[in-house]
């Protein structure tokens, strides 16, 4: 397996790749996500996160094909009158394809984005996953990630 940061060639592919979590989010929240219509559904916010300093995208490859990807942004918020300064790693997003699952790609990705935050000085990483996601939650704390905070919400 390789583990490469994405370029701005990789738009199209990123698009394709997401297509798994993005068809899995817009299953369950309908009125919230969108269901992709195609595979270059995502080409143009693609395109934004390549340019921007402050994501880093990496493509897991094996046998010479793309198999999962993480979009890591670096995340910084000023000290206020609640909470003291805090600069971290952000895991938004992070998807290996269905076939290849449980074969060490997600936890390769993972394991990069700790690499990535420690290269940039960085002591914590976050992410967050939909409380459905609950494969995405054991996988998550198999890494080490710890719940820390818990959101609710009320449809009228």
């Amino acid at each position: 397996m390789n583990i490469r940061r994405a370029v701005s060639a990789d738009n199209s592919l990123l698009s394709k790749l997401c297509m798994d979590v993005q068809s899995l989010h817009a299953e369950h929240h309908p009125d919230l996500f969108k269901m992709p219509d195609g595979e270059d559904f995502a080409v143009s916010f693609f395109d934004q996160m390549l340019s921007d300093s402050v994501i880093f995208i990496y493509i897991a490859e094996e046998a010479g094909g793309a198999v999962g990807y993480i979009l890591c942004k670096i995340i910084e918020r000023p000290e206020n009158p609640f909470t003291f300064s805090s600069r971290y790693l952000l895991v938004d997003q992070v998807s290996v394809r269905p076939a290849s699952r449980g074969q060490g790609i997600g936890t390769a990705l993972i394991e990069q984005a700790d690499a990535l935050a420690r290269e940039l000085g960085m002591d914590k990483i976050q992410l967050d996953s939909w409380d459905f996601n609950t494969t995405a939650h054991l996988f998550f704390e198999r890494m080490g990630y710890q719940k820390f905070n818990f959101r609710f919400w009320k449809k009228l």
